[in-house]
């Protein structure tokens, strides 16, 4: 391959990364496919993510008001299986755990930060190779996943509840460069998170309940990662998304057989 092709080529991804605004979203991974057909792998991967969530509206017994959600952070612990439709055609699965913290302010400034439950988690994938240029693959990415915690505390005369139930679509774009040994990949996705927050609880006034939405502050980011083959078996990744509001890290080791 044309050193020059190459370095354009790494260059374009730092420029999909930098130039974009979003949250770090997850582990999501080399875009193109990495299995023969009808192969398997199986692996794990571990995430953590910080972003802020979008304003939402917290509604109880008639009554609102709005409620920011700052450091949203996200640890993933997945076990993965996945399998080759085709020699450019993967789909995958995950389950694991997830263990979520999150700082709540209302609108008087007064904050609060929970620690979620560490429970379980799941999500699917696949990933497409739509092109090969020599040395570079180009592939997409779809990704879901899904989680639901909770958080409650309780004294003698009073309890709280709050569920934090929620799921995120990622659809990423980019090339796979052969760096000789190694690959680099990256590019931009694009990010959807669609959830709920259910409070419930009691005390010596009466019982409540309240409710609200939970969404993703922006919807468009960029991730760069690093893939490698080592000991001919094992092949480990290392990923990084950023922006200006949140980022996230990730590592994963997968073994086809």
């Amino acid at each position: 391959m044309n050193k020059m092709y190459k370095q354009l080529a790494m260059l374009g991804l730092l420029i999909a990364v930098t130039s974009v605004s979003a949250h770090g979203v997850g582990f999501i991974g080399n875009p193109t496919a990495e299995l023969n057909q009808n192969q398997w792998n199986v692996g794990f991967n571990f995430t953590y993510i910080t972003m802020d969530l979008d304003d939402t509206t917290v509604k109880e017994d008639g009554l609102s008001e709005k409620l920011k959600i700052n450091d949203n952070n996200v640890q993933r612990y997945y076990g993965t299986i996945g399998y080759g439709l085709t020699d450019a055609w993967d789909v995958y699965v995950q389950l694991g755990l997830a263990d979520v913290k999150a700082r709540f302010e209302d609108p008087n400034g007064e904050s609060s930060g929970l620690n979620f439950d560490n429970d379980f988690a799941w999500g699917w994938g696949t990933k497409y190779t739509f092109s090969e240029q020599g040395d570079i693959c180009w592939g997409v990415s779809v990704q879901m996943n899904f989680l639901d915690t909770s958080w409650d505390d309780n004294g003698i005369d009073w309890k709280e509840t709050i569920d934090y139930e929620a799921y995120d679509l990622i659809v990423a774009v980019g090339p796979s460069v052969d760096m000789g040994g190694w690959n680099l990949y990256g590019g931009p996705f694009y990010y959807m998170l669609d959830g709920d927050l259910d409070g419930s609880g009691y005390d010596d006034v009466g019982a409540y309940k309240a409710s609200a939405d939970l969404q993703e502050d922006s919807n468009f980011g960029g991730f760069i990662g690093a893939q490698c083959i080592m000991m001919e078996k094992y092949n480990m990744t290392t990923e990084f998304a950023f922006s200006g509001s949140g980022w996230a890290v990730g590592a994963g080791v997968t073994v086809p057989f």
